[in-house]
């Protein structure tokens, strides 16, 4: 009996032995990875500063995008919205008061330049009439002195026929002081031509006012729609940051939302081993709970250009480690940021 449990116990032995021998020659069959759940957190937060009036949603909530998660006071912005609306509605009434005052120049304008060349060219006729009555006057003037001085015709008709051509030249004299008036009048009427620049000007500066007053409260209606904080995507509140009534500041974060749809599995791997991981490749991955998933290789790259071992060997070097990433179906909802997940990574030969 004693002989067969020690045969019993050499055969155990011989083959334990052999167990352990084969493990050290063939190395291990597969390294398991501690990996993390990760994902790439989306922070809301406010365009404008002020004080949270309104925070609608909680940690854990589903949110929709476009949704509207929270509310800066908007009545300062709507005061400053208010403001630059009648700031636009007087720069425009005084642009259509710049419109009717350039219009009525013009026409004015037109006018007196009408006028006064119509008046000018009346006198020159007249000046023209006067110039022939002048004419005629004079002749008569001649005949009658000569008349006169062969005694046919009397005194009484020269004295006659020299005061109606004294009369004839002061008329025609007249009238040329009276076209020369006209002629400044004309010239004066061209003159105000100007003024329609002027007012042109002032219309243009107007508009231009118009136009930045307008500018201004389009922004101002703008950055009141910065008050109400929109959802940018599909996805959950991570982290509240802010708390309803407190004073936040521009950029200042308020929320952090992840999309539960596109986590992955984030694990270290010694460049040992890094050969052996293909982009592609599908892993197990199993949870805490015990739950296993299948993760699909998406990622890889140098992690750090050293890690914290050490090759023993003769070349006495630095192990570099490589990150990797994994994606991970989320459709049941078990992963979440943080958790601990474990990577099966088999060495195989011919891999």
């Amino acid at each position: 009996m004693i002989r067969r449990l020690l045969l019993l116990a050499a055969i155990i032995a011989v083959v334990g032995g052999g167990v352990l021998y084969y493990r050290a020659v063939t190395g291990p069959r597969e390294v398991v990875l501690t990996g993390i759940v990760t994902t790439h957190d989306v922070i809301v937060s406010s365009q404008v500063q002020g004080r949270l009036a309104e925070l609608r949603v909680k940690e854990g909530d589903q949110v929709k995008s476009g949704q509207v998660v929270a509310i800066i006071e908007p009545r300062e912005l709507q005061a400053d919205r208010a403001f630059y609306e009648h700031s636009e509605q007087s720069s425009k009434a005084q642009v259509d008061e710049a419109e009717a005052a350039l219009k009525f120049q013009i026409l004015q304008t037109r006018d007196q330049i009408r006028q006064a060349e119509a008046q000018l060219a009346a006198t020159e006729s007249q000046r023209a009439e006067a110039a022939a009555d002048l004419e005629s006057a004079r002749l008569d003037l001649e005949r009658a002195e000569g008349l006169y001085k062969q005694q046919i015709q009397s005194a009484q008709a020269f004295d006659h026929a020299r005061t109606a051509y004294e009369a004839a030249d002061a008329r025609v004299k007249a009238l040329a002081k009276q076209a020369d008036a006209q002629r400044a009048a004309v010239a004066l009427a061209r003159a105000t031509e100007e003024q329609i620049e002027v007012r042109r000007s002032q219309l243009l500066a107007g508009q231009r006012m118009l136009a930045a007053t307008q500018a201004q409260a389009v922004k101002a209606q703008v950055r009141l729609g910065y008050t109400e904080i929109h959802a940018p995507i599909d996805g959950l509140v991570a982290v509240s940051a802010a708390r309803r009534g407190e004073v936040v500041n521009t950029g200042q974060p308020i929320l952090s939302l992840v999309n539960p749809d596109d986590f992955w599995v984030r694990a270290d791997v010694e460049e040992t081993y890094i050969d052996r991981v293909r982009l592609g490749e599908q892993m197990p991955v199993r949870l805490p709970s015990g739950v296993e998933k299948r993760g699909t290789v998406f990622y890889r790259s140098v992690d750090a250009d050293y890690a914290t071992q050490r090759d023993v060997s003769r070349t006495k070097r630095d192990i570099k480690t490589f990150e990797i990433r994994l994606r991970v179906d989320n459709g049941d909802r078990r992963l979440w940021p943080g958790l601990t997940a474990f990577v099966t990574l088999p060495l195989e030969l011919g891999r």
